[in-house]
């Protein structure tokens, strides 16, 4: 029940917040100016009308005191009879006295004793009003004194009434000569008390008149005030328009769109905001045109990517079914890359690579799409064109070899092959399409390259696309359902025998039991396209696992195999570092494989990627290191932390003095670049043996450990006696 009312509690009061929310998001700032004007000309008026009302109170008051003590006196000289004489008239006289002043209430007399002896009027609410005490009355009997006058309120029918009373003196000369009389001789004059007034004063009429007046005063100012606020809105409205005008730019910009122009007029103030907007609105587009330049073309030759092309070659297939017209797609390849690559660095490779993509740019129409497809492969979409027009286009191509390459003194004939695939339809997928272009471009190089060749679609041609196409999409169910599964080898500290990485392998599950190794199904995916996807699907899985892991060791590492597509990414590290993020792995817990093939392939970019994730603290590996040409000069480039020897030069190490020597070098030259070594394929304790005296640091492989579902993370024994008792048990 407790948790059942907090939990109302709760969200009763995120209803408020957002009922507050909505609410303070409709304010406007004309109405909040107005609502602050009238709440401070109501706390003025309102100090002002309470001050009127307090000042006129104050001097009605005061005033009528002063009436009061001057009629007191007319009244003590008309009641003086009333103490002398039997004089009739005297009342008449005292009651028509009353009747002229209409703020008098009543008059009554006092004796000495102080008892009433006259009243005028003689109503009764008058007789209500009780008597002063001669208490009261002795208060002001003392003759000179400063307290001539006595004042008490009351009530008569519901109206305050203001008591004024003052005693009556007589005064008599003791001195019975006139002779000799002196005016300033007050002990000559003698003062004797005969009684005392009291005078009943009604403000009434002046309080009624008096509120009239401020409540008629409070009306007009109100109505001043509210045709002052219908003023001001206006002019604050009129005022604030541009702002107001600034609502939908901003609406639209929160909402996405930049295609805008703010004007600026008005106000200073309106004038800097719209153009803060306007500099703000061109920043973004210039940085979504960035983005998007990023995301969809080649750094090194500015030319379409990959992906980009894929998107527009399936739009190009939907076009040509919608149309019934004829397109083309080219799949060229460099000849001569590798050659210059090994021979004379990366830098002179990526100078060949954008001087031929210039070439190709030239040699196609401006409607045709040039895109580099990775390495030195490129891909031309031409559209709308028969098969004669594609010929001479390509022939066109193939004029490269006209166009020599200088590098370093020496100069080189460019040559390519070009494979051919024509676009009659939607009979075909984008990756079969490309599949073809591709098959094509392998014959033309078969048959001596420096060609082109259309596709012909034979039989045994066919079926290896077939089998290609399948096994793309078994890829992607395998994406989708999550077929794929992680085995873990260990990587051995050669001398001590205990694991210290793990290496992350990709197996593809067909079966409860059946497992595909990663070489049966990689080729098509490279060939597809799909290899992002897979890098991205063996990180998020292996640092999830790794979070498991580390649960129970947080010494594990693990060393993450990834394709060259992650070098063409505009950030490959945001997606890594999302994932370390999310399952709170550090970064130095991974250690990222690349193979030496996409170091070359991808060397220019691939190298600015590795520098970028190394300076964020990311480690890398370059695998099968060895295997080929120039492999000492991408190991003085990139900024690696291991080296995997290529298990070519280990199967046989023992035999072959050769692999010995090899692996010799590679140790050194992986030393003088604080680079450790791994070797791989270990397959009995002799080869590790020699690995230990040629200075390798870890070992990998079969002998050390097989690839499991599991981390295996004991210490392998690495003596000899312990491996002769192995041997002879396994035999």
């Amino acid at each position: 029940m407790i948790d059942r009312a907090s939990w109302k509690v709760r969200r009763t009061w995120r209803w408020l917040r957002a009922r507050a929310g909505r609410l303070a998001c409709r304010r406007s700032l004309i109405g909040e100016i107005l609502a602050l004007q009238l709440a401070f000309a109501a706390v003025i008026g309102l100090f002002a009308l309470t001050g009127l009302w307090w000042a006129s109170s104050w001097v009605i008051e005061d005033n009528m005191r002063k009436w009061g003590e001057q009629w007191l006196e007319n009244l003590d000289e008309l009641g003086m009879p009333l103490y002398v004489s039997e004089d009739k008239e005297t009342y008449v006289r005292i009651e028509e006295y009353v009747d002229k002043f209409s703020e008098m209430s009543f008059v009554r007399y006092y004796s000495v004793a102080g008892e009433p002896i006259f009243s005028a009027p003689t109503q009764e609410a008058v007789r209500n009003i009780p008597p002063l005490t001669p208490a009261k009355l002795g208060e002001i009997t003392e003759p000179n004194s400063t307290a001539q006058s006595y004042m008490l309120r009351t009530m008569l029918d519901g109206v305050p009434v203001v008591r004024i009373s003052k005693p009556i003196w007589t005064e008599s000369l003791l001195s019975d000569g006139l002779l000799g009389f002196d005016l300033n001789d007050t002990s000559a004059v003698e003062h004797k008390l005969v009684g005392y007034v009291e005078l009943g004063l009604d403000f009434s009429n002046y309080q009624a008149q008096l509120t009239r007046s401020i409540v008629m005063g409070a009306l007009i100012g109100t109505l001043v005030i509210m045709m002052l606020t219908a003023a001001s809105w206006f002019i604050y409205r009129r005022a604030l328009l541009p702002l107001s005008q600034l609502q939908k730019p901003l609406k639209d910009l929160a909402g996405g769109k930049t295609s805008m122009n703010v004007s600026t007029s008005g106000h200073k103030e309106i004038v800097a905001i719209a153009d803060a907007l306007n500099t703000t609105v061109a920043a973004l587009n210039e940085r979504d045109k960035k983005l998007w330049q990023l995301a969809n073309h080649d750094g090194l030759t500015g030319l379409v990517n990959r992906h980009r092309f894929s998107e527009l070659l399936e739009q190009e297939l939907e076009e040509v079914g919608n149309e019934g017209r004829t397109s083309a797609l080219l799949f060229l390849d460099l000849d001569q890359f590798k050659y210059v690559n090994d021979m004379f660095g990366h830098a002179a490779g990526d100078r060949l690579l954008t001087h031929v993509s210039g070439q190709l740019r030239v040699n196609v129409r401006k409607e045709d799409v040039v895109s580099r497809f990775g390495g030195d492969e490129f891909t031309i979409l031409v559209r709308n064109v028969t098969r004669k027009e594609v010929r001479s286009i390509c022939e066109g191509l193939m004029r490269m070899r006209d166009h020599r390459f200088d590098e370093g003194g020496d100069a080189f004939t460019i040559r390519c092959s070009i494979g051919i695939t024509m676009i009659r339809g939607d009979h075909f997928s984008p990756a079969e399409l490309l599949a073809q272009a591709d098959l094509a471009c392998h014959q033309a190089k078969t048959r001596g390259r420096n060609q082109f060749q259309f596709y012909k679609a034979s039989s045994r041609e066919m079926n290896e696309m077939a089998a290609e196409v399948g096994w793309s999409q078994q890829i992607q169910r395998a994406l989708k359902d999550d077929n794929f599964v992680l085995h873990y080898q260990p990587i051995i500290d050669i001398h001590t025998g205990v694991p210290v990485f793990f290496e992350a392998l990709l197996r593809m599950q067909t079966g409860p039991r059946k497992l595909i190794p990663p070489s049966a199904f990689l080729p098509a995916a490279n060939r597809f396209g799909l290899m992002a996807e897979i890098d991205q699907w063996v990180i998020r899985h292996a640092l999830r696992k790794l979070a498991e892991f580390r649960e129970k060791d947080e010494n594990v590492q693990l060393t993450l195999n990834v394709s060259g597509s992650i070098f063409e990414t505009p950030d490959p590290f945001k997606y890594i570092q999302e994932h370390l993020q999310l399952n709170n792995v550090p970064l130095d817990a991974i250690v990222l494989e690349i193979t030496e093939q996409v170091a070359v392939l991808n060397v220019g970019n691939a190298a600015k990627q590795i520098a970028y994730l190394a300076e964020h603290g990311c480690k890398f590996a370059i695998d099968d290191f060895g295997a080929g040409h120039s492999s000492y000069k991408y190991l003085k480039n990139l900024p690696v932390d291991f080296v995997k020897i290529d298990g070519s030069f280990i199967t046989n190490l023992v035999e072959d003095f050769i692999d010995q020597r090899i692996v010799s070098s590679i140790c050194e030259i992986a030393r003088a670049t604080d680079s450790k070594t791994i070797a791989e394929h270990v397959g009995d304790y002799e080869t590790l043996d020699l690995l230990r005296e040629l200075g390798i640091d870890y070992a990998q492989g079969f002998y050390l450990g097989r690839p499991t579902a599991k981390l295996k993370s004991e210490p392998v024994p690495v003596s000899i006696g312990t491996a002769k008792r192995r041997k002879r048990r396994a035999g």
